[in-house]
Formats: C-alpha cells, structure tokens, sequence
C-alpha cells in the first residue's frame, strides 16, 4: 500500500497534517504494515504557504505507481492550475485506485480532469471554480464518489483523513487511530450560544476545533497544544494576523485560524470573537487540565521594548493588562483592542492573565513583545508534568 502526498509551492501544512497523522499512524500501530508513503513535488524544495520549507522524497516522478494520492490545499490554486506542467504531472494519477483532496486542492484535481462530471465537497468560494472545471459542488463537509474523495476546507481535513483510514484498512482500524489520536467518536458537540449565535467545538486529546458564529462573525479555529508552531492564519485584519502568528510560533501550537466579520463596521467584533474563539479552543484542548503546569510567567523583549505575561489555567477567569501606547492606533487596530483581546481569551479560556508592557517607546515593538511573551507563557502553562501522574494541579481537586 503506497500513499503520494502532492506538494506544491504555498501548500496548506495543516492540510497536509491532518492527512499526513492518521494516514501514518495505520503503520505506526500495526493496522497496515506494509504501508510506505512519498512526500512528492515538481521541484526539489517546496514551501508552505507560510514559508517553511520541506523537502520532498520524490521530485517529478509520475503518480501512476500509488494506491492513494493526497492533494491538500494551495495558497495559489489558480497559479497551479495554470502551470501545464503540474496538470501533466497531476494527470499522472489518473489510474490511481483512490484519490483524495482538501479545499482548493480539488480545484487542482478539476483542472486536471480528474473531477469532470463527477460531484465534489466546496464550500462557498470554491464552488465556481469547480464548477468552471464540469464539477458538480456539493456544500457538505466531505464527498466521496467514483474512489474520489474531498474534503471542503480545513476543517474537514481531520475527518477526511479518518475516512480515507476506514477505507485503506477498515472502520476498526479507523476506529483505533481516532482513539490513539485523541479525538473520541462522541467528541462533536453542538449548541446555540446565544440567541443569534452558535459555536461547534471538537475536542480531543489537545486538540480542539471551534466554529464561532453569530450575525457579525464566523471564526473557524483549530489548535494543536503539542504541535510545532505552524500557523494559517487570516483573519482580515494583518496586524492581528501578525499578533497571532507570534504566539503560534513562540508557543509552538499549530494553529489555524479563519475569521470572517463585519470590517465595514469596524475591527472591534472580529477581534473580540477570535479572542473568544480562541480561548474556547485552549480550554477545550486542554479538557480536565490534568497533569498540566497550569502556572507559568515569560518575559520577552523587542528591542528597546520588555513584556511579561503570566496565565494561571486555574478554572477562573480573571484579567489584568498594563500597557500604554503612544497613540490611538497600532498596525491600523485601535491600540484598546489590544487589552480587550486578551480580557477576552481569559473569559473563554479560563484562566487568570496578567500582562505588562514593562517600558518601551515603539507601539509596534510593545504590541509584538506582548504577544511574543502571551505565546511563551500560553506554552509552559500547559506542558504537562510526568511528576504530577495526571492528576489535577489544585489543593481543591478541581479547577474552577
């Protein structure tokens, strides 16, 4: 059993792991032993979509050789699309026994000719496209049809990953890579959060995926608390992207993050509902808290800038942020946001958070120091201690 991962330039890393973990692990755990996969490119250094680089064990070879072909999504699908070269190689596949892709990656597909007259999982923005191929978009999470099968976006990745196991090597063994990656088959939970909003959670073992959404906001969160601090994040708004993409990094979490909201009105609502989309996602991921930190500090500089954080995962949700800023703005987000951010994730997450900006005179470098050190603290807080033998970190027996 041989299984291609397809590689291109500006590639979707948390695709490619959501498919990559549970395909491997039928290996990893005795499900498929004679199991071997290909990382495989056109090129000999591929990049994700935000720069790192990976190295492929297969450049330019066809695909015809493999039982499974994986195309995760593409920052650029329409440049991919466009280029001869990879359809020709794409079309290599074309005798594959079973081909799977996630987001714009079935675009790839469609342009090949792989998808023509056959249905396929979209979502809103991916749907012309396929459509402009002779595809026929379905809106639903994940198609499977003719040995083909997509997955709509993101979020969807983890589950098509898990099917395509069911399919390679049956639902019991589906069934045991679910349960050694954490992600119970009861963990889907749906409720109404407030009268015009709704939030889906999965949880697993540190691992959570949130769906926020409300008449101002829709905020799609997937977080990994043991990761390597890969990140997606958009949000609409850069400099917040850039505040994020510093606590993925420095507190290693792979994170991904959508958000989509009412930046007419202004960046207040959607700021806020990551914020508490967020939180919601730690205190999913983390569950009981047993066996963590749960108490931890970081200090950070930023050139003539010093920010310390300190988070208590304690149950109770508690803020305090000291920082003053120069001016009414920073990277284009009124500097008051940066304070209700993090009031926000506490209220969610749980926790007690004190943040200062100690001194510093550029707005820019405060805001980075103080996300840096959120990030560092975030990571030593929920590290789990061996000596602690899962029990829960409190006197009490119980945080809350």
């Amino acid at each position: 059993m041989k299984i291609a991962f397809v590689l291109f330039d500006g590639f979707s890393a948390l695709d490619f792991a959501s498919l990559y973990e549970p395909l491997t692990q039928l290996k990893t755990l005795g499900l498929c032993p004679d199991l071997s996969w290909d990382l495989c490119a056109t090129q000999k250094d591929v990049k994700d979509g935000q720069g790192m680089q990976f190295q492929p064990t297969r450049v330019s070879q066809p695909l015809d050789g493999y039982d499974l072909v994986v195309i995760p999504g593409v920052k650029d699908a329409d440049a991919v699309a466009g280029d001869d070269g990879s359809l020709n190689w794409l079309i290599s596949a074309s005798s594959t026994a079973w081909l799977a892709s996630v987001g714009n990656g079935s675009i790839l597909l469609a342009a090949a000719g792989l998808l023509k007259g056959k249905r396929a999982a979209a979502e809103d923005r991916t749907a012309p496209r396929l459509a402009e191929y002779g595809v026929v978009p379905v809106l639903e999470e994940i198609v499977e049809e003719d040995a083909i099968f997509t997955a709509a976006g993101y979020g969807s990745a983890l589950r098509l990953g898990l099917v395509l196991c069911a399919q390679l090597a049956g639902l019991g063994a589906a069934q045991q890579v679910q349960n050694s990656m954490g992600v119970g088959s009861g963990a889907a939970i749906l409720w109404d959060e407030t009268a015009t909003g709704e939030v889906e959670s999965v949880e697993g073992a540190r691992f959570a995926r949130v769906v926020r959404k409300t008449r101002e906001t829709t905020v799609e969160i997937e977080l990994d608390l043991d990761g390597s601090g890969q990140y997606s994040i958009q949000t609409g708004l850069p400099f917040l992207d850039h505040m994020l993409n510093q606590v993925a990094v420095h507190g290693l979490f792979d994170l991904q993050i959508k958000a989509e909201g009412d930046l007419q009105v202004d960046p207040h609502h959607t700021v806020e509902d990551v914020a508490l989309a967020l939180g919601d996602a730690f205190a999913k991921a983390l569950g009981e808290r047993r066996g963590i930190v749960r108490m931890a500090s970081a200090a950070c500089p930023m050139d003539e800038t010093l920010a310390w954080t300190v988070v208590d995962f304690s149950g109770r949700p508690y803020a305090v942020i000291q920082a003053d800023w120069n001016g009414p703005e920073v990277g284009g987000l009124a500097a008051t946001l940066f304070a209700h951010f993090l009031e926000s994730f506490a209220a969610q997450a749980c926790c007690n958070l004190h943040a200062q900006v100690m001194y510093g005179r550029d707005d820019h470098h405060k805001a980075e120091a103080l996300f840096k050190s959120l990030g560092r603290a975030l990571d030593a807080a929920t590290q789990t201690d061996q000596r602690r033998g899962g029990e829960i970190p409190s006197t009490k027996g119980v945080l809350s």
